[in-house]
Order: structure tokens, then C-alpha cells, then sequence
């Protein structure tokens, strides 16, 4: 069994708290739509939107990295489902037990019995197709020449970013990077990294990049924003950097990552608690953005009450961070869970 590099960990946890913060405050009612007038509390939300809307690319890259590389594993897709199930199943168990729900529609049962086919999390079924279909890539990519690799990248991300970036129209294929290709997209990159990334780069260099596209995206969004209160033109375009697959989503998460490929953890006791909390990130997830938790826990932090006002940032990292430990201690005890019966099985195996 390979050694988790704790340096990856540490990003994985680092872009699942950023994903929360996006959900709280787009489902905590902070974060204004991008055609209003948005007021001092409206922009910081949106400032910090920007800085953590690559979140996703990351987690994804993480993923692309190790798949590349590593043996192909049959079970690794019914592992992900099964804890899909779990926890889309057993939530909604407990929701209609304590009456937190009314009840359940044909949907919402299909929904339930199967969260990938039904898209209970976006995210969860593309990654899942993702990791399908990357076994079936990764003798290929092996062999192709470095420079014919890099060419094949850069068309790739002309079709599904560059055009979508700087087009001011809705394109038919573009769907924000919420879907299997755009996935597929980045684990071409992440398997690029990993085969020909080369030496270690400067993690200054790095993180001034993520910065620096970070400040693009929210200067924008401000440059956009400003043109359509003037003329009413572009509305469709004043968030567009905010999608996944625009070009400075996309250099914001490559920079982010390779500054964390550059960090060196010495195994020890600080590198086995960053893994052992980062083994719950999927966990945190499926349990913070299940459909009848997204908008409660929120409403527990009582977000509204500062929704319109600067002092949320006050109450952003406490509120994100109690979710994590919280998500994080319901999955340590699945976990616990799952080897327990595991270990049954194999002990009633052998009698």
C-alpha cells in the first residue's frame, strides 16, 4: 500500500474547506446574484468566491495525479458508490425519521437508490464516470510524446475554455465545467503533470500565480459588473470567469496545485494527522451538500442575519470549519464502520 504524500492531503483539505465556503455562502444567502447591486458585504462575497471558486478543478487534479500513476483498481468505483449510497440512503432515513421531510416522490426514491445515475451530487457522477474511463487512458498517454501531449491539451482547452472565457454568448456545449468532460479535461492535464511535470517548482512563483488569477476573476466580474449597470449589456457575462472551465479558473487551480506539489511534509506525527483528517474530505462532502442538508446547516449557522452586512467574514472560517469537524467525526465513525463489517466478513470467510 502506498504512502499518502501528506503535502496533496493538506491541499485536499484545504480545497474541500474552500467548497463549503462556496456553498456558504451561495446556499447561506450571502452571496448576490450577479445582475444586482450588490452593496460592501456583496463584494467581499464575491471577492472570496474568486479566491476559492478553483476548488473544484483542485480536487479534481488531486484525483487525475494519483489515477495516472497508479495500478488500476476495479474496486475503487464500488468502493465511491457504496459510500455514495450510504450516505445519500442513510440521510434521508434519518430526515424522514425525525421529520425533517414530509416525505418522498418517485424522484426523490430514484434519487436515493441511485445517487450517481440521478446526479444526487454533480460532482460525484462525473468523478465517478472520470475514474472509469481513466484506466482507459493511461497506456496511451503514457507513450504519446510530450510535445504532441501539450498540443493536444491546448486544442482541448481552446473548444472547452478559452472559447467559453471570452465569447459574450451562451455556447451550446459549454457547461460550465459541471459535467464528465470537462473532468476528463483536467485529468489530461493532471496526468501531464505527473508524467512530464518535471522538477519541483517555485512555491512563491506558484502561489503569486493563484493569486494573481484570483484578482483577474474578481476584477472581472467588478469591470463587468460596472458596464452592465451602465448600459444593461453583458449580464450573462459578469460571473463568467466564476465558471470552472474558464481560463483563469483553470490557471488558478494548476498554480495552486503545483505550489502544494512543491511543498515537502516529513513523514511524522503532523503528516499522519493531515492524512487522517483528509481521508474524510469525500465524506465531508456527501454529507454537507446532501439535498436535505444543503440549505439547513446554513440556516443553523444563522447566516442570514449577516447576509447583508461585512461582519459575515467574522462568523465564514469558525462557520467552515465546524462543518468540516463535524462531517469529519460522522465519517471517522462510517469508516470505523465499514472496516468492522469488512472484518467480519473476512473472519466468517475463514471458518
Amino acid at each position: 500500500m502506498k504512502t499518502r504524500e501528506a503535502n496533496f492531503e493538506l491541499l485536499r483539505i484545504l480545497a474541500m474547506l474552500m467548497i463549503i465556503t462556496l456553498h456558504f455562502l451561495d446556499k447561506g444567502g450571502i452571496l448576490p446574484k450577479p445582475d444586482a447591486v450588490f452593496g460592501p458585504a456583496g463584494y467581499l462575497a464575491w471577492g472570496l468566491e474568486a479566491f476559492c471558486v478553483c476548488a473544484v478543478n483542485v480536487y479534481v487534479l488531486i484525483g487525475a495525479y494519483f489515477l495516472a500513476e497508479g495500478d488500476y483498481r476495479p474496486g475503487r468505483a464500488p468502493k465511491l458508490w457504496l459510500q455514495v449510497f450510504f450516505y445519500a440512503a442513510g440521510i434521508k432515513a434519518l430526515a424522514l425519521a425525525a421529520g425533517l421531510v414530509p416525505g418522498m416522490d418517485k424522484y426523490e426514491l430514484l434519487q436515493v437508490i441511485f445517487p450517481v445515475i440521478q446526479e444526487h451530487y454533480w460532482f460525484v457522477t462525473a468523478y465517478l464516470l472520470m475514474i472509469l474511463i481513466a484506466p482507459l487512458m493511461n497506456d496511451t498517454l503514457r507513450r504519446l510524446p510530450e510535445k504532441t501531449y501539450r498540443r493536444g491539451i491546448l486544442l482541448l482547452l481552446v473548444f472547452l475554455s478559452l472559447s467559453s472565457s471570452m465569447l459574450p454568448v451562451k455556447l451550446p456545449i459549454d457547461r460550465m465545467g459541471y459535467d464528465t468532460v470537462w473532468f476528463l479535461c483536467l485529468y489530461l492535464i493532471g496526468a501531464y503533470i505527473r508524467f512530464h511535470g518535471g522538477k519541483a517548482k517555485r512555491i512563491s512563483g506558484m502561489l503569486a500565480g493563484y493569486a494573481a488569477a484570483g484578482l483577474l476573476i474578481f476584477a472581472s466580474l467588478l469591470a463587468v459588473h460596472a458596464y452592465y449597470e451602465k448600459t444593461g449589456s453583458l449580464g450573462d457575462f459578469i460571473n463568467r470567469q466564476y465558471q470552472y472551465n474558464s481560463v483563469l479558473c483553470l490557471t488558478a487551480s494548476v498554480c495552486l496545485f503545483l505550489a502544494f506539489r512543491s511543498i515537502r511534509i516529513p513523514q511524522g506525527r503532523a503528516s499522519a494527522v493531515i492524512c487522517r483528517i483528509a481521508s474524510a474530505s469525500f465524506g465531508v462532502y456527501l454529507i454537507h451538500e446532501h439535498v436535505d442538508l444543503r440549505y439547513r446547516w446554513p440556516a443553523l449557522l444563522g447566516t442570514q442575519r449577516y447576509a447583508d452586512s461585512p461582519v459575515f467574514l467574522l462568523y465564514w472560517l469558525p462557520g467552515v470549519a465546524i462543518v468540516y469537524a463535524v462531517c469529519m467525526i460522522i465519517d471517522f465513525a462510517r469508516q470505523y464502520m465499514f472496516r468492522g463489517i469488512v472484518k467480519w466478513l473476512i473472519n466468517a470467510n475463514k471458518r
